[in-house]
């Protein structure tokens, strides 16, 4: 199955019925090209496609369309590129990041990774390590919820590592990206916005009204 970091497919999983979306659902592939398997990323929600797609067992088979889609890295690698995620947003920028990590890549990557608190940041350890062995991938963390995490089971485990963040918080702006960027990789670099439609828009008019970016840089 041949696709470039970045694209996505459709997933007719079977057994799909009553689903207000249908039976099928698109997602990005967030694994590499360079992986010997295919990796699909999405929160699983309470509705049909999601239920049969969290209970699917090894070996079924399911019919793949694609790849499919635009939203892959440029070819001038001399031009840095900048990632602003949200969410689950992330997965196609894993997708590219881990492809130009093991291919060696001569193209520097500044990811800004935005979610609502810790326990949703993802592929946080795997990116970290990418960092490690790839001097040019450079990772911004934010994010965007005050407070401490509900009562819950959970809140001994994540508030000690809550305390310690030392990311960014707040959502992505111009102050954050101008920290972050020096001037040449604001005028140079082609942007990428992934995430909720809310997101993206607000990125399009951060980039283009804000940063006086123009269209045929910014990629969404």
């Amino acid at each position: 199955f041949d696709y470039t970091a970045g694209q996505y497919a459709f997933f007719d999983i079977g057994g799909v019925h009553s689903d207000p979306k249908g039976p099928i659902r698109h997602f990005t592939i967030s694994s590499s090209p360079t992986e010997d398997f295919i990796m699909i990323t999405t929160r699983i929600r309470d509705t049909p496609y999601k239920k049969r797609l969290s209970s699917l067992e090894e070996s079924t088979i399911v019919k793949v369309r694609g790849p499919q889609g635009k939203f892959i890295l440029h070819e001038d690698y001399s031009k840095p590129a900048v990632f602003l995620s949200g969410g689950i947003g992330v997965t196609p920028f894993r997708s590219m990041i881990k492809y130009a990590t093991d291919r060696q890549l001569p193209i520097k990557i500044v990811m800004f990774d935005s979610n609502r608190n810790q326990e949703n940041t993802l592929f946080k350890k795997e990116f970290d390590e990418y960092v490690n062995i790839n001097r040019n991938i450079k990772t911004v963390y934010t994010i965007t919820e005050e407070g401490e995490q509900k009562q819950g089971s959970q809140n001994t485990i994540s508030s000690p590592t809550r305390q310690q963040w030392t990311g960014e918080r707040g959502r992505i702006d111009k102050a954050m990206l101008t920290k972050h960027l020096t001037d040449d990789e604001i005028k140079n670099s082609i942007f990428y916005t992934c995430g909720p439609p809310g997101m993206t828009k607000a990125m399009q008019k951060l980039l283009e009204e804000d940063l006086h970016l123009p269209k045929d840089r910014i990629k969404v």
